[in-house]
């Protein structure tokens, strides 16, 4: 039934519906979809960095000591 197949996805268990036009969705709880976005900000955040790393854009850690206790002197 419906109320047990959500009851499974509630309790961590993923489901796939095919419709009658063969497009299927996908039934998940909504603590594995936060996780999936957590996961997908992260795995762009390392895409960004690699690009950084490709074309230079880089700072060293002496730089960056100094921009962020520059900034911190700022909030004062």
């Amino acid at each position: 039934t419906l109320y047990e197949t959500l009851k499974e996805v509630a309790e961590g268990e993923s489901h796939i519906v095919t419709s009658k036009n063969g497009r299927n969705v996908v039934l998940i709880s909504q603590d594995e979809y936060n996780k999936l976005l957590d996961e997908c900000q992260i795995l762009r955040a390392i895409a960004t960095g690699v690009a950084d790393l490709d074309s230079n854009r880089t700072v060293t850690h002496k730089q960056a000591s100094a921009k962020l206790r520059k900034l911190k002197s700022s909030w004062k």
